[in-house]
């Protein structure tokens, strides 16, 4: 495991670096998200043949990620299944409650039509919800559907903690496959019941049994870990599969996250940017659509896409920052300091 070279007193209130590789990967999960939402905002990536969409399996990345955190950031510490959701919540909530505000507050603006009462407490408290105006179960803000998961996820967690690894991993399998069984049984349109059944959160998973094996995987040689990562991102962009978006981007996830920690010896300097990026992925994700809905592309000329679409990303990225730097290191402090005998929150990895 890697750490940076300040000392603890000036570390940003995040989780001890678990794994540099893994931090890096958060990073790039990150950028593979805001880069497909931003070439899609742009028109850049609506041709099938540019198979767009295996950008979007950042989000398949940030599940396997965050399986991986929460069995290594358990471990360090006994904690109690209370302590570790209040946790949770203190480190996922302050952050979505303001950029879901704000993103109804632009909305107000533009004039659209606003989310009633019940959809925006449904939208808070992470429940699966049919949008609207996008026609499928997202909330409010769009990717927060990641957070619905992340919350099931968070809460079978402290319910097992008490549980070997070997164990919740097992019990979490077979309850999210007996769920997935029901899938064909599921209609399309009752949010709650699609977003359960899907195979998705099987990737939470994949995630913690890497992280139980973890010790194992860090003994292999790294060119093991290059190759799977390469299989990984090939099998994402280049193969054509027959199954499901699931289906084939989970194999692939697992793959890339299994790789990172191979190659994780690998990482031996702190790399600033990719750093700052790991850490502030949690506002980048969630702040990239305060962008993309104050400054939709619709009607930009050919000619000016290209500059349009870097120059959003550019803005994103530095507003993540800005948010990671003045809300998110603030809110931690806040929350550390009233969680006393806790160094650390571990980092939001959704």
């Amino acid at each position: 495991m890697h750490s940076t070279d300040r000392s603890a007193a000036d570390a940003p209130p995040t989780a001890p670096r678990l794994f540099g590789s893994i931090q890096y990967l958060r990073a790039l999960a990150a950028v593979m998200v805001l880069l497909y939402h931003v070439g899609f905002n742009f028109h850049f990536l609506a041709d099938p043949q540019l198979r767009p969409h295996w950008l979007s399996a950042g989000v398949d990345i940030f599940f396997l990620i965050s399986g991986f955190v929460m069995v290594v950031a358990s471990e360090r510490r006994a904690i109690g299944g209370v302590r570790f959701l209040t946790e949770r919540l203190a480190r996922v909530v302050p952050l979505y409650w303001l950029i879901t505000g704000l993103f109804i507050a632009i909305m107000a603006m533009q004039g659209d039509v606003l989310p009633d009462a019940g959809e925006i407490v449904r939208s808070l408290f992470f429940v699966f919800d049919m949008n609207p105006r996008t026609h499928e179960p997202n909330p409010i803000l769009v990717p927060g559907w990641t957070l619905n998961y992340e919350m099931v996820f968070y809460l079978l967690f402290a319910l097992l903690i008490r549980l070997t690894v070997t164990r919740r991993v097992a019990v979490m399998a077979a309850l999210f496959l007996g769920l997935c069984a029901f899938r064909p049984l599921v209609p399309h349109d009752n949010a709650l019941l699609f977003r359960m059944t899907s195979p998705q959160p099987l990737e939470f998973v994949a995630g913690m049994a890497l992280a139980h094996v973890r010790h194992r995987l860090a003994l292999l040689h790294p060119v093991f870990g290059i190759v799977a990562m390469a299989a990984g991102f090939v099998g994402l962009a280049l193969v054509d599969s027959p199954f499901t978006r699931v289906v084939h981007f989970a194999p692939c996830a697992t793959l890339i996250v299994a790789g990172a920690i191979v190659c994780d010896r690998l990482v031996r300097a702190d790399v600033a940017i990719f750093r700052l990026l790991g850490d502030s992925s949690y506002s980048l994700y969630l702040t990239h659509p305060l962008i993309l809905q104050a400054f939709p592309a619709y009607g930009t000329t050919a000619g000016w896409r290209a500059g349009g679409a870097i120059a959003t990303v550019l803005a994103c990225i530095t507003l993540s920052l800005a948010f990671y730097r003045w809300f998110e290191v603030p809110s931690l402090r806040f929350f550390r300091h009233r969680l006393k005998g806790h160094p650390r929150l571990a980092p939001a990895a959704a």
